[in-house]
């Protein structure tokens, strides 16, 4: 086997597209996050939402072998309020891996002390050696007949769950990559949106081996018919003999 002579990496972001290794990977370690969910809104009055739960991860190691030539894959775009999470994968319909988006959770209307929205489910991780289930929404909660607070956003393996806000106060959008949004608390007619979830990524770590440079000279040479034949160098020490 090869040694390795260096690693670099490559980062995707949202959208259908193609993974290609860079020269003379021999292996590659791969982690892909689901999208966040956003956090549910509150649109009427004294309604309070949970926030959305975070996209899965799978996390796996791969050889040249496998990955080929290339690789289809897709990562989750971000989501809006009230909208469940996009999923992550990699190979086609994410038979190499795959990262389920966040879900979102639910509205809750009253004025009671402990009336609550709950937050989404997080998503799974599939296919790797590494699989994390990403963390699940916070419940929003009715405190009184104007007081209350959005769910938070859970987080990803990288964290940044959406803020939560106070009473009557719109929720915050997730900040790392796959986290998702915070619900909203509406006291009053105005609706007060739950925060947007964060897109999904994949991180492509990979382990180049790059052939010795006086391999490469050798080869060359032989090639080329350089240096000098074994006729030459007989007939070089002709010349000098006489």
């Amino acid at each position: 086997m090869a040694d390795i002579t260096s690693v670099t990496f490559q980062v995707l972001t949202a959208g259908t597209t193609t993974y290609t290794p860079t020269a003379n990977m021999q292996h590659v370690l791969a982690f892909l996050v689901g999208g966040g969910a956003g956090g549910i809104s509150g649109i009427a009055t004294d309604e309070v939402g949970g926030g959305g739960g975070a996209g899965g991860a799978a996390i796996e190691l791969y050889t040249a072998a496998t990955i080929g030539a290339s690789q289809t894959c897709a990562i989750g775009a971000a989501a809006a309020a009230d909208v469940n999470g996009n999923d992550t994968s990699l190979g086609a319909a994410g038979a190499l891996a795959f990262a389920d988006g966040g879900t979102i959770g639910a509205s809750a209307v009253g004025t009671s002390l402990g009336i609550q929205g709950a937050g989404g489910l997080g998503g799974l991780g599939f296919n790797g050696s590494l699989n994390i289930q990403g963390q699940p929404g916070f419940r929003g909660t009715i405190f009184s007949t104007t007081n209350g607070q959005g769910g938070q956003g859970g987080s990803s393996i990288f964290g940044g769950g959406g803020a939560s806000g106070g009473s009557n106060v719109a929720g915050g959008a997730g900040g790392a990559y796959g986290s998702g949004g915070a619900g909203g608390h509406a006291s009053g007619a105005t609706n007060k949106v739950g925060g947007g979830g964060s897109a999904g990524i994949m991180y492509m770590l990979e382990f180049i081996a790059t052939p010795p440079v006086t391999g490469r000279i050798m080869s060359s040479l032989a090639g080329s018919g350089g240096l000098v034949s074994h006729g030459g160098l007989a007939g070089l020490g002709g010349g000098l003999a006489g």
